[in-house]
């Protein structure tokens, strides 16, 4: 390429290079003083271009001291001038760029940063500048495609691979940043910037190991930052382990608000962990923090009264929760937490009558009759907000491999939508809750199992998980009328016919809830406990096949130390109508100590939800319970 700046470097003939320095710094002095510099602009052309090398007392005169004083006009005006004369220089454009970008100019300022790409189109730099200003305009499509376009530069220039990264990230494309993230060399990491952006792709394309991996050499290497520790945290929370989430993502969190402490993510992310690390009185702290400096914040603040709440502070928890209300009143989760919330603080009238609105919001959105809620529930299967985790671990958990996957996964949504339509009839069309039994079997085997049970006098623990059609268990127990107490997170003012049958678990205490149920069992009561649910944040987990899955030992221990039996039931579909699994699961033995028998119990109440989990997709359910915390296998190693 010919440089043409050369011309308008050389000494003007004829013109005395001492007198045009003078008559430039001059007309640089009038137009600094001037009221209207722009106006006054038209006569630096001429006097810059009678001095070599003049555009540099341009832009340390007059340029430089423009942006300074956030005078941005002027200062654009001058370097209109400055390319004129110098069109080959590229920093004038590149500083360009950035003053449109700062006066929210887009156009103008892309133009400019691609003007300066194309006249050093290996600068990778420079091309840093047009995804970057793509970016902040929010041309992120734009952006992916410039950045895909120049891709070999990201790589050849791992300094700028930032802007790279960050533009796939923003249009979705997690996987091409992960890419660039991953052949970056871990022990020369260029800044902290590309580490922390790079720690992110890899986590959030599911390469969680490779991700801590490069985030812990970006430490070693001195790349400490806020947002590094944020990404780095995260990554620990998705890989899972308990040391991952009550120990090293704790530590990062902590680290990160060293540098960063009003930091609101960071307030939020540390004073989550402890929660579900079970250190209640401690998430208190940043969680107030955060909302005193973000109070629009919905989720900080459903932490916080939950934090609340676990501290014993049950009447600020439903203040909190109130407020949610208040601020979103459609939103029928805030509704429902709130309701329980009220409850426990003894504000009993509040959350009757906030119940009652919830309650009538929600048959409000359902058809008149049973039968057009399962018409209408059809048409929105594929809409099923089922994350892709779980359909994924269902898939592998499967006995018959021959079946086709969209055929599995759409039997797998139904049953998913059913069984949250069947909670929403019973708690909503109570007066017609006929309409849904007759999706009932045969009920009089269930009855038959239970007689000899009962019969001595005492009660049976009964161990379910969230599986198959849940909330068609109370139907049927109501209609045989069997005794029986059910676990339940619906608060205890609920006003249905089945709300007796209800040991919540939204209202009360995990002491209190412990006690309703030795009591329930002492009077012949079946207990029906979903051991891998609880309200919990820091409730226990265990692995079953590969995943961490919520777990309480609580069923186990209940029936050893009262002596009664205890039973695995999941209910499921078959030929259309909800019929029932019921097996003994083990008894003491004689001699044998607590936590013996505890180890042998778990290990058949999984067996058999395993062979629950390898039957029909739609009695999988997909939500709650032991599909809480399912994680997509970690891809560090496929990618």
């Amino acid at each position: 390429m010919v440089d043409t700046t050369m011309e308008s470097r050389r000494p003007v003939a004829g013109v005395d290079p001492q007198n045009a320095i003078a008559r430039l710094r001059e007309t640089i002095g009038r137009i600094r003083d001037a009221a209207d510099p722009e106006r006054d602009m038209t006569a630096l052309e001429p006097a810059l271009r009678q001095v070599k090398d003049g555009w540099r007392d341009v832009r340390r005169l007059l340029v430089s001291p423009f942006v300074r004083e956030g005078r941005l006009g002027p200062a654009i005006a001058a370097l209109g001038v400055l390319i004129a004369v110098h069109p080959s220089r590229v920093e004038e454009r590149r500083l360009l760029a950035s003053l449109f970008g700062r006066m929210g100019q887009w156009d103008q300022a892309i133009a400019e940063a691609d003007a300066a790409a194309g006249i050093e189109p290996d600068n990778a730099a420079l091309h840093a500048v047009r995804i970057q200003l793509r970016v902040r305009a929010g041309r992120v499509a734009e952006a992916a495609k410039a950045a895909r376009a120049t891709l070999a530069l990201a790589h050849s220039e791992p300094g700028e691979a930032y802007s790279w990264m960050m533009a796939f990230v923003r249009d979705g494309d997690v996987a091409e940043a992960a890419d660039i993230a991953a052949a970056l060399e871990p022990d020369e990491l260029p800044n902290e910037r590309v580490a922390t952006m790079a720690v992110r792709a890899l986590m959030e394309d599911g390469r969680t190991v490779a991700a801590i991996r490069l985030g812990d050499a970006a430490l070693r290497a001195g790349h400490d930052c806020a947002g590094l520790r944020s990404s780095l945290g995260l990554s620990h929370l998705r890989r899972g382990s308990e040391a991952d989430r009550k120990v090293h993502a704790v530590a990062h969190f902590e680290a990160g608000l060293q540098m960063a402490p009003t930091d609101v993510r960071l307030l939020t992310l540390h004073g989550e962990t402890l929660l579900r690390a079970g250190r209640y009185q401690e998430a208190v702290v940043p969680l107030a923090r955060a909302l005193e400096l973000a109070p629009e914040l919905e989720h900080t603040r459903a932490l916080y009264a939950r934090a609340l709440r676990y501290t014993l502070q049950y009447g600020d928890a439903a203040d909190q929760l109130m407020r949610l209300v208040e601020k979103s009143p459609d939103k029928l989760l805030w509704q429902r937490a709130a309701i329980g919330a009220l409850s426990q603080a003894g504000r009993r009238k509040e959350a009757e009558a906030l119940f009652s609105r919830y309650i009538a919001t929600r048959s409000a959105q359902l058809p008149d009759t049973f039968q057009a809620a399962m018409a209408r529930m059809e048409g929105t299967l594929d809409t099923a907000p089922i994350p892709q985790a779980r359909l994924d671990w269902a898939w592998s958990l499967r006995g018959d491999t021959s079946i086709d996957r969209a055929a599995w996964e759409r039997r797998a949504r139904w049953g998913h939508r059913v069984d949250h339509l069947l909670l929403d009839w019973l708690e909503c069309r109570e007066e017609r809750v006929e309409e849904a039994m007759h999706l009932l079997g045969e009920l009089d085997n269930g009855e038959r199992f239970f007689a000899p049970l009962l019969a001595v006098g005492r009660g049976v623990v009964v161990a379910t998980a969230h599986v198959g059609p849940m909330y068609a268990g109370l139907m049927a127990l109501e209609l045989v009328g069997i005794p029986s107490r059910w676990l339940a997170t619906a608060p205890s003012i609920a006003q249905s016919s089945y709300s007796a049958a209800l040991i919540s678990t939204a209202d009360q205490t995990e002491a209190q809830v412990a006690k309703a149920c030795m009591r329930a069992i002492n009077a012949g009561y079946v207990l029906c406990l979903a051991i891998d649910g609880a309200a919990n944040p820091a409730a226990p987990r265990t692995t079953f096949e590969g995943q961490e899955v919520t777990y309480s030992g609580f069923a186990s221990h209940l029936a050893y130390r009262l002596g009664v039996p205890s039973v695995f039931y999941a209910p499921r579909w078959e030929n259309g109508r909800v019929t029932y699994t019921l097996e003994m699961l083990p008894a003491a033995n004689p001699g044998e100590d607590e936590q013996a028998y505890a180890q042998r119990w778990r290990k058949a109440y999984f067996d058999r939800l395993r062979e629950h989990l390898a039957g029909e997709p739609e009695n999988l359910r997909l939500s709650g319970g032991i599909w809480r915390h399912v994680t997509s296998a970690d891809r560090s190693a496929q990618a």
